[in-house]
């Protein structure tokens, strides 16, 4: 069952009618054929700045920065300025009132009376643009006028007249309703059908293929800003409050004069008590009782948050409001990819201020990525350890040989996340046209574990700090739990990018929470980045809805955790050479806080594989004839040769 809408875009007063603006002059009559499309003035600007920004390239590179995720940057909210109604210019064509509506579409969270102007009145009434998704598109590729020649049921008389305007142009993603943000390029062919009433043309008909509000890119990032809302892991029996899990959500900023962030907070609470959105759902769960409700908005006074609720909150227990105490401080205090709305949260059950112990710090409850060693493959049948930090020509110290795994050849390697000097070392091999997995069996033994004879080698291992391991092969997906390591196939069903022909998965990186997971799948149609969430259930283990986010326009082919909400991606960009971002999640192509996936340089040549523990960046390289290992971080920026060898990774 799909989860409750994350924000309900309210309908507050109209606000006072604008001062009609000066009437736009009318162009000479030209041919249809011939005919140039007037733009609004308002537009011009915005469909320039979408041109230039389509025809950005990726930076120069240069030496890696700190792969970090505690962003900073505030992004200053300006309240776009709606064009003026088409009844203000009856010179306006279809093709301009169509225009004009898009880019009203942008005010309509806080004045949903904007785009409703170009609209015919029988429509304002029906049109409710909050029961689908957003449709984040780039600037028009095509616009087309023609007659609109069909019989009209319901049309006032049949000589009224009618045109068709079609928009062309590419869907960059779609937000959906509890506020993902999926990357989902491709073409976007609109329809809209326009009548002329008193002289005005007003629009008759929507595109049927588009029931939510239609967004430019440049719109899209002037009203709505990234922020996580947070939900707890499933709880180990050692953990008394559990782990939270960020869900990365757009939220529409829905006022011009909100310096307290109120509307913000109140989006973001209302939020957490809808629950997780559909990719998360069923593999976190929230502490807010079922029926909860927020009594009256969040205010915000000297940085403290106060948040009312009501409803089924009057009947949670002690150690429950604690546990709502701490979604609320993580939510409103996250500063990921904007700066925090609130550095601490007063809870209030029917007017009533809830005096409960704080839980641990929010940063001991969001899991952070493992530091530890580096291990790599170093010989057909052999694995080496490098330190923390390797600089060049660092020492590798063996830690698998070929006289404990027989020889095999090594094809992935993980380390189990600890905090012990030498962490327990998982090796997939390749056995006969499939895959085996070593674990330590005490001492120097290792014991295999055979997950299949056929589909291809395993290309990734990732092992998370509950102590299950987990593999890739092909279009398969195994766990070996630490109870008895017997392989498990995980349910992928969901992954319609993984089941298509010719499609494999390229890397596995389980996140520090245990719940998400980041897969690189390789297609047809190229690399593909997916987030999606692990369930653990009765019949076996899950894969849950995938969602899909971009690299900065770059073909990703390696990835590593940088942070709980960032991954590390090495991408190709064309002319620009390889590239390493750090790509938000709660971003997509082109789209994050402050621009695009921040650039940290650009790696070694012939860069096959990368790893970080969030500071040091580790690659391998492959020349075609010898691998490398080179290392950078903030201390020592360039790159240094380490040691021959290949595929580095980091405990995880």
């Amino acid at each position: 069952m799909a989860s409750a809408p994350l924000y309900r875009l309210p309908r507050p007063p109209r606000l006072p009618r604008q001062a009609r603006p000066p009437r736009l002059p009318r162009q000479a009559r030209l041919p249809r054929s011939a005919r140039q499309f007037r733009f609004p003035v308002t537009l011009t600007a915005t469909a320039f700045a979408l041109a230039i920004s389509s025809c950005a390239s990726a930076p120069s590179g240069g030496p890696p920065g700190r792969a970090t995720g505690t962003g900073s940057q505030v992004q200053a909210y300006v309240q776009p300025l709606p064009p003026p109604p088409p009844t203000a210019a009856n010179s306006w064509g279809p093709t301009e009132v169509v225009l004009g509506f898009l880019h009203a579409s942008a005010s309509y969270a806080f004045d949903p009376a904007a785009p409703e102007r170009y609209l015919v009145p029988s429509l304002r009434k029906s049109w409710r643009p909050a029961n689908g998704p957003v449709a984040v598109v780039g600037g028009p590729t095509g616009l087309s006028e023609e007659r609109y020649a069909h019989a009209f049921q319901g049309a006032p008389d049949s000589g009224s007249q009618r045109e068709i305007v079609k928009f062309t142009g590419q869907r960059l993603a779609t937000l959906t309703q509890t506020g993902q943000y999926q990357y989902t390029p491709g073409q976007i062919d609109a329809q809209f059908i326009l009548a002329k009433e008193n002289g005005v043309w007003l629009i008759d008909q929507l595109p049927g293929n588009q029931p939510g509000l239609m967004l430019t890119q440049s719109d899209f990032e002037s009203v709505y800003q990234p922020r996580n809302l947070f939900f707890y892991a499933p709880n180990e029996p050692t953990q008394s409050f559990g782990v939270l899990v960020p869900d990365p959500v757009y939220a529409p900023l829905q006022s011009s004069n909100s310096a307290l962030n109120t509307n913000l907070a109140t989006g973001l609470v209302n939020g957490l008590l809808n629950g997780p959105g559909d990719w998360l759902a069923g593999a976190t769960w929230s502490a807010f009782p079922a029926g909860s409700k927020l009594i009256k908005q969040v205010t915000i006074t000297g940085r403290v948050a106060q948040v009312d609720l009501g409803g089924a909150a009057m009947h949670a227990s002690w150690h429950q409001k604690q546990l709502m105490e701490a979604q609320l401080t993580a939510t409103l205090g996250d500063h990921s990819y904007a700066e925090p709305l609130a550095s601490q949260v007063q809870l209030y059950i029917n007017n009533t201020l809830q005096y409960v112990e704080p839980t641990a710090s929010i940063n001991s409850l969001v899991t952070q990525v493992p530091t530890g060693p580096v291990l790599a493959i170093t010989g057909p049948s052999s694995v080496g350890q490098l330190p923390d930090h390797p600089g060049a020509n660092a020492r590798v110290d063996p830690r698998v040989t070929p006289g404990q795994i027989g020889g095999a050849t090594v094809t992935a390697v993980a380390a189990e996340p600890t905090q012990s000097p030498k962490p327990q070392i998982a090796v997939a091999v390749a056995y006969r046209a499939g895959c085996a997995v070593f674990l330590p069996a005490g001492g120097a033994t290792y014991h295999s574990h055979v997950l299949s004879t056929s589909g291809g080698v395993c290309t990734s291992l990732s092992w998370d700090s509950n102590g299950n391991l987990w593999a890739a092969a092909g279009q398969s997906v195994w766990v070996l739990p630490p109870q008895n390591r017997h392989p498990v196939l995980a349910d992928l069903g969901r992954l319609t990018a993984v089941s298509q022909p010719g499609s494999s998965i390229l890397a596995l990186q389980m996140a520090p929470d245990n719940v998400r997971v980041a897969l690189l799948v390789h297609t047809r149609s190229g690399n593909k980045l997916l987030l999606t969430a692990v369930r653990f259930e009765r019949t076996g283990v899950m894969f849950g809805m995938p969602v899909s986010i971009g690299a900065g326009g770059a073909q990703p082919i390696a990835i590593s955790w940088s942070d709980p909400y960032h991954l590390a991606v090495l991408g190709q960009s064309g002319q620009a050479g390889d590239l390493i971002f750090a790509v938000p999640l709660a971003g997509g192509a082109g789209l994050q806080p402050g621009g695009v996936p921040k650039q940290l340089g650009a790696p070694p040549p012939n860069a096959q594989t990368l790893t970080t523990d969030g500071s040091e960046l580790v690659v391998g390289t492959f020349d075609g004839n010898i691998h490398r290992i080179f290392a950078s971080s903030p201390a020592s920026p360039p790159w240094a040769r380490v040691t021959t060898g290949s595929d580095p990774v980091y405990p995880g």
